[in-house]
């Protein structure tokens, strides 16, 4: 009897002893925080374009994109990841977000493709590229669409007063491929900037007066006619602010010049890069109004004003104006309505150009394992063009 205590006592003191020695395996695999997000946009565009008479109505995918973000926590202070992301292009398909990123209360950095610093107004248009030309500083190396949004770059901010402003610096290239329309860029860093940035957390953009502002410095070096290099900078100062401050109907304003010193020796304005090369200025102005009957976003009506100048040709001055709406019918499904008119000096072909766009965009954004709790929406990395 006394053999078979002991027996039993020395079982229980082993699987005790067992459960304790595994409490102390450390698994190593802990499973990120997992975000999924997208938009899929899409519109049949009635086209009638003097720059490009050959042009016919159609279906319109562009913009349509696909992101995913890993983070997690880490020993220390501060959380990492990843964001991986898909977009339509030209229909294909390409990396337009393929980055690292780092950030606690104090730094922000991020290292890989994402969108460049060249705009800072986020203008009420269905799609980033309807005044593209007006809105971001351009690509002098390339007329490729994709080539004057997105680049590979490292960027650090220094963030305070509470996530409101920061002070960021950036360095890249604008080079995405070696196919490019135009020219290649040069080799290496090609690009950095730097500026000042005021943005409202999202839950208080309509009940504080400024939403938005910033003023940023965007240099790229360039080659020239002769084969040489050349850097050039343009400066963007914009804000968007409030007219009211009813967050059930909401009117704001958006505001944003660019005024870029170019290069010498541009021969014309023929291509989309020698434009870029080009001295000039730009101005966009926008009125939005928001309605949010019981503070869920229902409908917007918009329109957006945009001119250009470029100083160095005669008449070579072109305009713009966009109207849209945007209903929305379901959890993040809207109805799109937008009407695009541009006119251009003799200098850029003349003529003008007119796009009717009626469509329809779903967006998502889906959260998993969220152990960390506090992260912007994975769709602030992409245009939107309700708010």
């Amino acid at each position: 009897m006394k053999n078979k205590t002991t027996l039993i006592v020395a079982a229980v003191l082993s699987g005790l002893l067992t459960n304790e020695l595994q409490a102390l395996e450390v698994d190593r695999e802990v499973m990120p925080r997992i975000t999924l997000g997208g938009r899929v946009i899409t519109t049949v565009d009635i086209v009638d374009l003097d720059s490009n008479p050959n042009e016919e109505d159609h279906i319109n995918l562009s913009d349509s994109t696909l992101l995913t973000r890993f983070d997690k926590r880490l020993y220390g202070n501060g959380v990492a990841g990843a964001v991986v992301g898909f977009k339509e292009n030209e229909s294909s398909v390409a990396f337009n977000q393929l980055h690292a990123f780092y950030w606690n209360k104090n730094v922000a950095a991020q290292l890989g493709r994402t969108r460049l610093r060249n705009t800072i107004v986020e203008f009420p248009l269905l799609r980033d590229d309807d005044l593209l030309s007006y809105t971001h500083v351009l690509n002098g190396s390339s007329d490729e669409e994709f080539d004057q949004i997105y680049g590979d770059q490292l960027s650090v901010d220094w963030i305070f007063d509470k996530k409101i402003q920061k002070l960021g610096l950036w360095g890249g290239t604008r080079r995405n491929g070696e196919d490019v329309v135009f020219a290649n860029a040069p080799n290496g860093f090609d690009s950095y900037g730097g500026g000042y940035t005021y943005e409202q957390p999202e839950d208080l953009i309509y009940v504080k007066r400024i939403r938005h502002a910033g003023l940023w410095v965007d240099r790229q070096e360039v080659e020239t006619v002769n084969n040489n290099t050349e850097w050039m900078t343009a400066v963007i100062a914009g804000i968007e602010f409030n007219v009211n401050d009813d967050p059930t109907n909401n009117w704001s304003m958006g505001l944003q010049a660019i005024s870029n010193n170019g290069v010498d020796n541009v021969p014309s304005l023929a291509a989309v890069a020698e434009r870029a090369r080009a001295k000039s200025n730009a101005l966009v102005a926008s009125v939005r109004y928001t309605g949010r009957p019981h503070l869920l976003t229902r409908y917007q009506c918009a329109v957006t004003f945009a001119y250009k100048d470029y100083s160095d040709f005669t008449d070579a001055t072109q305009w713009s104006i966009a109207p849209n709406m945007v209903y929305r019918i379901g959890q993040g499904i809207d109805l799109l309505g937008q009407v695009k008119y541009t006119d251009y000096g003799n200098a850029l072909g003349g003529g003008n150009d007119t796009t009717v766009q009626i469509g329809i965009a779903f967006s998502l954004e889906a959260m998993f394992n969220d152990n960390i709790g506090e992260r912007d929406s994975i769709l602030n990395l992409e245009h939107g063009y309700i708010n």
